[in-house]
């Protein structure tokens, strides 16, 4: 696996990462849901973005097999 440098789904891991933090932010001062609830939908847009650029960036460099 390649490093996390150069990773091409940092953006992913970044907005899951921001989440599971608010997520816990939020809870310990107090339950917000809208809040957890925007995180997380950021955090499905950030994926599936980043879905779509390995998909886009493979295809363009001609590599069928490496995800």
């Amino acid at each position: 696996m390649e490093r996390l440098d150069n990773s091409r789904w940092k953006m992913s891991m970044a907005g899951f990462t921001a989440f599971v933090l608010a997520s816990i932010f939020f809870f310990i001062t107090g339950p917000n849901i809208a809040g957890i609830l925007g995180f997380l939908i950021s955090a499905i847009v950030l994926f599936i973005l980043n879905v779509g650029y390995v998909f886009y960036t493979n295809k363009k460099s001609g590599k069928k097999n490496q995800i």
